[in-house]
């Protein structure tokens, strides 16, 4: 998520994409013996390391004839057709009658088994589900409409495979990362589209690596589009996902559909399987903590942070839930055989049940009391949330730091930053403010997630989008909309309706 890593081929202007920058704000450094020569140089080096102020880099979506999905420039005013992104007059796609008639009647069937909640969060959920829906299996155009009467752009476009979740539909995020199609798979399983649920899930594991893992993002056809190293907390998500699902179908939901059909799951033991594995070789050592490496922040790390370690628990939690749902006494698949060749890293429903509660004593011992971002430090970050629920049961010690969160992550506009030790440039991330909202709502904190609900709902586009961040004096910037919040959006609304 963001704009701190090193630059890549495909960056925006404002920054290098999706990594959330520096680990520690950058101290300032006190020069009280320099000569006026030397003081003068300061406003050269501060120019060379400030960063610009990021921009809104779309408006929202528009769908159009065919289903393509096109991004708006800042600034373009639209209106939609009640339930879609689909324009309600010819601007700025330039449609007639017949085609925003076609445009909307297939938007309205595939959302038509949508259960949102009633009530007062009913509309910031209507839009977050609309937008997930367009970057989801989105043939998706390269160029955006425009913001004036200029004419309607090429048609040229990127069409996404069925299931794959686009982060966001501009620049740098037009790639799939497995932690946010994770989220958008449990997301709109909640919602009662439990169809598209299984579809991202299968296109992740369409993209899983031959030992379970998964890089830090993918192209429209499947390839990795840099060097940046992968992400170990992809099969963590993935199963935490497939998890969650499975635990949520073993009911009837409040809609009266049919509970969870297991051959729904065709083609995902395998995968499940291959995930499983790869948690366990990544808690096989006597800490049994993962290695150093990027989380959600996608940076550098040298030492294990919280946002690489919970998601590992959460998919050994997720393989477990598997295992006791469908697979009896093994993890694998249905057959119980080894999974293509490789080592079974797990041997039995105990063994995986051992390696759970390993992994939980090793995080709490590791990160308590302090619950910072890093083992044995207190810069707590938005990963506080994955420590309890609606994730798992609170891990020791957790509670309290959680608790006061939001205080430390609070910047200038109302929403949060990524964590206490972010950058201070007042700067609100979106998917780290849901994030705390569907965790408060959760633990029945209902003020705080309202409060921050309100504050998504506040400061989305004119076109009704969750853009990735917000500045300090309240606009939207980065792209919008960006499908993670959309999620977290969704699954917050979801909790607090109960």
């Amino acid at each position: 998520m963001g704009d701190g890593r090193e630059p890549a081929p495909a960056a925006p202007v404002e920054g290098p994409p999706r990594g959330t920058g520096t680990l520690r704000r950058r101290s300032a450094i006190a020069l009280p013996l320099l000569a006026g020569g030397a003081l003068a140089a300061i406003p050269a080096i501060t120019r060379l390391t400030a960063r610009p102020e990021p921009s809104l880099l779309s408006e929202g979506l528009a769908v159009g004839a065919g289903g393509l999905v096109r991004p708006l420039a800042p600034g373009t005013p639209i209106d939609y057709l009640p339930g879609t992104r689909v324009p309600s007059s010819a601007d700025p796609l330039a449609l007639d009658d017949a085609a925003r008639a076609a445009a909307q009647t297939a938007f309205l069937r595939r959302a038509s088994g949508a259960r949102l909640p009633q009530g007062r969060w009913q509309g910031l959920a209507a839009d977050a589900l609309v937008d997930l829906l367009a970057l989801t299996s989105p043939t998706l155009a390269v160029e955006p409409a425009p913001a004036t009467d200029a004419a309607v752009p090429s048609a040229e476009a990127e069409a996404f495979p069925v299931g794959a979740v686009v982060a966001g539909p501009v620049s740098a995020w037009r790639y799939v990362w497995p932690r946010d199609a994770s989220f958008a798979a449990v997301a709109l399983d909640a919602v009662g589209l439990r169809a598209e649920a299984l579809s991202v899930l299968r296109r992740l594991a369409a993209l899983q690596l031959p030992d379970g893992g998964f890089e830090a993002r993918y192209n429209a056809v499947g390839q990795v589009p840099d060097g940046r190293p992968r992400q170990e907390d992809g099969a963590g998500w993935f199963l935490w996902a497939l998890g969650r699902i499975i635990a949520g179908g073993r009911a009837v939901p409040a809609g009266g559909d049919d509970p969870l059909n297991p051959t729904d799951l065709d083609g995902l033991a395998d995968p499940a399987s291959r995930a499983a594995d790869r948690l366990m070789t990544l808690t096989s050592a006597s800490s049994h903590l993962p290695p150093a490496g990027p989380d959600y922040w996608e940076v550098p790390e040298k030492r294990t942070t919280l946002g690489l370690a919970a998601p590992v628990l959460l998919g050994l939690e997720g393989a477990l839930a598997l295992a006791d749902s469908l697979l009896a006494d093994r993890v694998g698949p249905v057959a119980g055989a080894p999974t293509s060749g490789l080592p079974p890293a797990i041997a039995s429903r105990e063994v995986l049940a051992q390696r759970v509660e390993e992994t939980r004593a090793a995080i709490e011992f590791s990160f308590n009391p302090g619950w910072g971002r890093h083992v044995r430090d207190d810069d707590v970050d938005a990963a506080i949330a994955l420590a309890g629920p609606p994730f798992t049961r609170a891990l020791a010690g957790s509670a309290r730091v959680r608790a006061g969160a939001r205080a430390r992550m609070t910047r200038a506009a109302g929403g949060l930053a990524p964590g206490s030790g972010w950058r201070d440039d007042g700067v609100s991330w979106t998917p780290e403010t849901a994030l705390l909202a569907w965790s408060a709502a959760a633990l029945g904190e209902r003020a705080e997630a309202e409060e921050l609900m309100a504050w998504l709902e506040s400061h989305r586009t004119a076109a009704g989008a969750l853009a990735e961040k917000v500045l300090p004096d309240g606009r939207p910037a980065g792209p919008a909309p960006l499908a993670w919040t959309c999620a977290l959006v969704l699954l917050g609304v979801c909790e607090l309706a109960g």
